[in-house]
C-alpha cells in the first residue's frame, strides 16, 4: 500500500488568536513612548496592534512585571517632569502634549501620583532652575520644548522596568 499522506502546511492562526509576542509588546513600548499625545487606551493600543485588549493586557503585564495603563501612566508623568523641570510650558500646554487634553486632568493625575500639584513640583525646583524658567516663561513664543522626545533605543530598557 502506497502511502498517500504528505505534509499540508496549516494556515497559521491569525494575531488576535494567539498572545501577543515579545517583539509586538517592543512596538507597542516604541509607539507608547513616541505618542503620548494620543489616546493610548488598551482598546485603542489593541486596535491599532490587531490585538485582542485581554491578550494584550495580560501578555504586557507578564512581560513587564507592569501593567499597561501604569505604564502608560508612568511615562506621561516622566514627561511631565521633564517639561515642569526644562520648559516654560503652561499645565495646559503640557496637559495637551501628553495626551490628558485638559490641565485639571493633568494637574489631578500629577497630585495623584506624585503627592505634590504641578506648581508645587515646579516650586521645589533648585533656585538656578526656577530662574531659568522664569526666564524662559517671558519669551513671547510658546513653549518650544513640547514637540516629541526622541526616545529611539529606550524601548528596548523600558520592558525592563
Amino acid at each position: 500500500m502506497q502511502n498517500n499522506h504528505r505534509a499540508v502546511a496549516l494556515p497559521r492562526p491569525t494575531s488576535t488568536g494567539q498572545p501577543p509576542s515579545t517583539e509586538l509588546l517592543m512596538q507597542v513600548v516604541h509607539y507608547v513612548m513616541e505618542n503620548l499625545h494620543v489616546d493610548l487606551s488598551v482598546s485603542a493600543l489593541a486596535s491599532r496592534f490587531s490585538v485582542k485588549e485581554s491578550s494584550l493586557l495580560a501578555a504586557f503585564q507578564s512581560h513587564t512585571g507592569v501593567a499597561l495603563d501604569q505604564f502608560v501612566l508612568r511615562r506621561r508623568i516622566e514627561r511631565a517632569l521633564h517639561l515642569l523641570k526644562n520648559c516654560d510650558a503652561s499645565d495646559s500646554e503640557i496637559a495637551a502634549g501628553i495626551g490628558w487634553g485638559a490641565a485639571p486632568a493633568f494637574q489631578a493625575a500629577f497630585l495623584n501620583y506624585l503627592g505634590v500639584s504641578p506648581s508645587e513640583y515646579r516650586r521645589s525646583l533648585p533656585p538656578k532652575q526656577q530662574l531659568a524658567s522664569l526666564e524662559r516663561r517671558k519669551r513671547p513664543s510658546k513653549s518650544t520644548c513640547l514637540p516629541r522626545e526622541e526616545s529611539r533605543g529606550r524601548a528596548l530598557r523600558v520592558l525592563a522596568v
